[in-house]
C-alpha cells in the first residue's frame, strides 16, 4: 500500500508541474492573510454558512496541507478554500492535498483576495 501511495504522490507532483507550466498567477492581494480570513468568515456568517476554520497560530494542531476553510454552504455545497496573499505559494503538502482532492472529484480553491472568493461562491 505504501508503494502505491508513493507512486500516486509522484504522479501528482508530475501532474502539478505540467498543469502549471504555462499558467499565470492570479492578481495578488494587498492585505494580510488574516484580513482575508476575517472577510471570508464574515461573509460566511452573513450567509448563515458554517465555516470550519483552524487557528492560523497553531498549525501543529492541523492536518498537514489542510485547507484554511472547509465551508458548509447552502444547497448541500461544500467548499474547500486555501488563502494566500502576496507572493505566497502552496506548500508541497497543500499542493498534494489539492491534487488528491481533485482526483477524488472535489474542487478545492486557492484565493489571493476577497473578490476571488466572492467569484467562487456565486
Amino acid at each position: 500500500m505504501l508503494d502505491a501511495v508513493r507512486v500516486d504522490q509522484a504522479w501528482l507532483n508530475q501532474y502539478e508541474a505540467r498543469r502549471n507550466a504555462n499558467k499565470s498567477k492570479p492578481s495578488e492581494s494587498t492585505g494580510s492573510e488574516s484580513e482575508l480570513h476575517a472577510q471570508i468568515l464574515e461573509e460566511c456568517k452573513r450567509r448563515g454558512w458554517i465555516p470550519l476554520h483552524g487557528s492560523m497560530a497553531h498549525r501543529t494542531f492541523r492536518t498537514e496541507g489542510e485547507f484554511d476553510f472547509t465551508i458548509l454552504a447552502d444547497g448541500g455545497r461544500v467548499l474547500f478554500v486555501e488563502c494566500k496573499v502576496g507572493g505566497n505559494k502552496l506548500s508541497d503538502a497543500q499542493r498534494d492535498l489539492h491534487h488528491w482532492a481533485k482526483k477524488l472529484g472535489h474542487n478545492p480553491h486557492v484565493v489571493w483576495n476577497f473578490q476571488q472568493f466572492m467569484d467562487i461562491i456565486k
